[in-house]
C-alpha cells in the first residue's frame, strides 16, 4: 500500500519533469529554427532527447519507471540544458 503511493509519487514526479524537459527542447528548437543559431548536431541532439523524453513519459504513463536511473537520468539532462539555455551557448 506505502510502496504503491511511493511509485505513484515517483511516477508523478517523473512526469511533470518529463513535461519541463519537453517544454525546454522545444523552446530550444522554436527558438533556434526561428532566429537560424541551430546546426545540425544541435538539431539532432534536441530530436534525440525529445524522443528520450517521450519514451520516459510512455514509461512513466505505462505502469511505471521501467528502469530505475530514468528520473536520474531525466534530471541530470534537464540540468544540463537548462544552463545551457541561461548561458545562451550550445547544449
Amino acid at each position: 500500500m506505502v510502496e504503491d503511493s511511493v511509485e505513484a509519487g515517483l511516477r508523478d514526479e517523473l512526469l511533470a519533469n518529463v513535461r519541463r524537459l519537453t517544454r525546454i527542447v522545444l523552446d530550444r528548437l522554436e527558438n533556434g529554427a526561428r532566429e537560424g543559431t541551430l546546426d545540425q548536431g544541435q538539431v539532432r541532439m534536441l530530436g534525440s532527447i525529445a524522443l528520450r523524453s517521450l519514451k520516459l513519459w510512455k514509461e512513466a504513463v505505462g505502469g511505471g519507471i521501467a528502469r530505475p536511473s530514468a528520473l536520474k537520468q531525466l534530471l541530470s539532462t534537464e540540468e544540463k540544458l537548462a544552463g545551457s539555455m541561461k548561458r545562451g551557448g550550445q547544449a
